[in-house]
């Protein structure tokens, strides 16, 4: 009795079907990763909101005075520094890059947002900074600019509901050694609108950070986050002034942002 011989696959089937596969690979893929971004931009609206509610309790639990929105460590310094005896909701200090969560555990904020992943955006690209999310300059930046933008206001019972509280910033100037912070530094500031309008209408501050597809999380001051999708095509190539692309005439997205910053002008 003879033994049925074995058949195995040819060249030609499997290059067939190495083929299949690679073409169902690159009709998976791109829905994968859409996938993945959509979960990484819900986690971290989650992350601002959940950052807003300890924002909120903070001020609850200090009679109404908001945290201080700048990121140094003030308690030891006096008088006249403007901003003295004030402790940032985070603490930048050199080498914070490095130690992912030194920053801001040190914080103020610390206390009623004790998870360091909460500060840090999934989809973050950002090398220099642990840190996803800047507060706002208006609501009690630091002191010594108020010249340079507006009026600053310290107690949450002055804060409008529509006020943008935390937004995703980036900086992507890189610290000046490795043991510098970055420029990512600081409140979030930018230049209010001005009436009559003036040059400074259209000039950029601190940029959005763009981690989602065109667009920037950010938190307002009754609590809810939201996702702003931004329409201007220069918008996400803004850079800080005086870069080329600083300033940006007619810019809906600016026009909006500084509304949403600071209110109206006047």
């Amino acid at each position: 009795m003879t033994r049925a011989r074995q058949r195995g696959f040819t060249l030609v089937e499997l290059l067939v079907v190495i083929g299949i596969i690679a073409v169902l690979i690159g009709i998976l893929l791109p829905a994968l990763n859409r996938a993945r971004e959509s979960a990484n931009k819900a986690a971290c609206l989650s992350n601002i909101r959940q950052l807003t509610t300890g924002w909120i309790l903070y001020a609850n639990e200090n009679k109404g005075n908001l945290v201080w929105a700048g990121t140094d460590d003030k308690t030891q310094v006096l008088p006249p520094d403007l901003d003295a005896y004030k402790m940032g909701w985070v603490i930048d200090v050199p080498g914070s890059s490095a130690d992912k969560e030194g920053a801001v555990r040190a914080g103020a904020m610390w206390k009623h947002n004790p998870a360091a992943n909460l500060y840090r955006c999934p989809s973050s690209f950002d090398k220099f900074n642990f840190r996803s999310y800047s507060i706002n300059f208006h609501l009690n930046g630091e002191a010594k600019l108020v010249g340079l933008t507006t009026p600053i206001v310290t107690k949450l019972a002055k804060v409008k509901p529509q006020r943008v509280v935390f937004i995703e910033e980036y900086d992507d100037r890189p610290p000046v050694s490795p043991t510098d912070i970055s420029y990512n530094q600081g409140s979030f500031l930018n230049w209010k609108l001005t009436n009559p309008a003036t040059a400074l209408n259209n000039f950029w501050g601190d940029t959005p950070a763009f981690f989602h597809r065109k667009g920037t999380n950010m938190s307002f001051g009754d609590g809810h986050a939201e996702f702003k999708q931004w329409s201007d095509p220069r918008t996400l190539k803004a850079k800080r002034w005086p870069d080329p692309n600083g300033t940006q005439a007619n810019n809906n997205d600016l026009m909006e942002l500084k509304l949403a910053l600071y209110g109206p002008p006047g």
